[in-house]
């Protein structure tokens, strides 16, 4: 490669990255990357975790930060390497360079000028050295680097996590909002003329006012209950939208809840302390400390090597058209010594601090184990009590829904009230939703329990961005109830 071609490349390398274009151009541009064959089908829990895995925007920051990462640690391996220079340049002078002597015993000096150099000279120098010292740092930096791309890899581990325990939580609540939209709107307008209804009597006198206050009162309450269970889940599809990496809420389905369903659940785990442990060995945030710690004692290393002379061959060719040389080309070779007094001095404290440093880091690993044992503890008594609380919840669904059968079949019969047959109804839906939204507060607190094991999502996902070179952690298996 001549060196025009040389330049020519290294130009081309330094060119700027292409320009941002505006930020709704790019939202545009990311809204037609998302796969609409998917989006266009009702979404299942593994849909919409595999869609935020692939297209989360800030998981594809950390993506790209471990990408980074990588490359940081690539270009470390050069650092190793022995330095070459090549040096070249061409002088002219416009008159000769002419000098006489001096006799030093007689202190005469001469008369006649001579010259040494021509007018026009090139001179070419080609060296390469290696400082033992520089190498030996350059070896530990990458070794650094290498901790640091883990330290990534595992920060993007904990967010993936924490991605799907949010798309968990969103996913259900968005599902029974939609399920309450669809089932309570038809019976609100019923509840309404039922309210109207016995208003109307206790006007007119007719039958008792307290019952028919109590029947307000009754389906007034059940409408607030409903209205706020309503409230909790209102913005779960736009959360969803956003983990999920989709800018409008109606751009994707969500598959239907159906009445009386079965819902799959997980019995808690007999035995805590193995939860605990397998924490241990799998939680990011320990192993991004691990790393840290290996980083810190690496930096003592390099104090420790920054305090030593720098010792190191080298060798070089060079070149001199002057005419009055007798040989224009040769070569040299030698070892050099070059010692820092002022790094060698400080090396006391320099390594102090460094050791300082990695026994922080130590104590904080300590303190962050202690508060992993403790989230798993925690997790673990938060999905019992959800679980508890969910179970009740079923039964006493199953209990209001045979209650309504009743109350239905009594008024066909004649012996029961339309009052009674639309206060059962809307116990029997209010007590459904919040069947579901236990499920979805179940399905949180196992998603959390998951999380704080530092357990990968199954089954692996696809990557969010191509040019990356380490593999999407794997999903935590989903339990997802049809």
């Amino acid at each position: 490669m001549t060196a025009t071609a040389l330049v020519s490349s290294l130009a081309a390398c330094a060119l700027d990255p292409e320009p941002l274009a505006e930020i709704r151009v790019d939202l545009d541009r990311h809204a037609q990357s998302l796969p609409q064959d998917v989006l266009s089908q009702p979404l299942t829990v593994d849909d919409a975790i595999a869609l935020a895995v692939a297209h989360n925007l800030d998981s594809r920051v950390k993506l790209l930060e471990e990408v980074l990462a990588q490359g940081k640690a690539d270009l470390s391996i050069f650092a190793m390497l022995p330095q070459m220079a090549a040096k070249g340049g061409m002088t002219r002078r416009s008159l000769p360079k002419a000098t006489v002597s001096k006799d030093l015993s007689t202190g005469s000096t001469g008369t006649s000028y001579s010259t040494s150099d021509d007018a026009t000279g090139r001179t070419a120098d080609l060296t390469a050295t290696w400082n033992l010292m520089d190498f030996g740092i350059a070896m530990l930096r990458s070794e650094q680097e290498e901790d640091r791309v883990k330290q990534a890899l595992e920060k993007r581990r904990r967010a993936l996590h924490l991605l799907v325990q949010d798309v968990q939580a969103a996913y259900w609540k968005a599902v029974i909002n939609e399920y309450a939209e669809a089932k309570y709107n038809s019976l609100e307008v019923r509840l309404k003329r039922s309210v109207a209804d016995a208003e109307e009597a206790e006007r007119s006198k007719v039958g008792d006012p307290m019952q028919m206050l109590n029947h307000q009162r009754a389906i007034v309450d059940t409408m607030r209950q409903i209205a706020e269970m309503q409230r909790q889940t209102a913005t779960s599809r736009a959360d969803l939208a956003g983990l999920m990496g989709v800018e409008s809420v109606a751009a994707f389905q969500l598959a239907e809840l159906k009445d009386g369903i079965t819902l799959k659940l997980d019995s808690p785990a007999q035995d805590v302390e193995a939860l605990q442990q397998v924490a241990l060995d799998n939680r990011p945030e320990l192993k991004v400390e691990d790393a840290q710690f290996r980083i810190d004692v690496q930096d003592i290393y390099t104090e420790l090597l920054k305090s030593l002379p720098g010792i190191g061959p080298f060798i070089g060719g060079h070149y001199d058209s002057n005419s009055y040389l007798k040989y224009n080309a040769w070569a040299d070779a030698g070892v050099q010594v070059a010692w820092n007094l002022v790094d060698f001095l400080s090396a006391p404290k320099r390594i102090g601090q460094a050791q300082n440093t990695a026994e922080v880091t130590r104590a904080r690993r300590l303190a962050l184990g202690m508060a992993v044992v403790t989230q798993v503890r925690v997790a673990d008594i938060q999905y019992r009590h959800a679980l508890k609380e969910y179970r009740l919840t079923d039964q006493m669904a199953g209990i209001d829904r045979r209650i309504t059968s009743l109350a239905g079949k009594s008024r066909n019969a004649g012996s029961g009230s339309a009052m009674e047959e639309i206060k059962a109804e809307a116990s029997s839906m209010l007590s459904t939703l919040r069947r579901f939204i236990l499920y979805s507060e179940v399905q949180a607190a196992k998603a959390r329990l998951n999380a704080a094991m530092g357990l990968d999502p199954q089954p692996p996902m696809p990557e969010a961005v191509p040019t990356a070179q380490t593999p999407v952690p794997q999903h935590v298996a989903v339990n997802q109830s049809r």
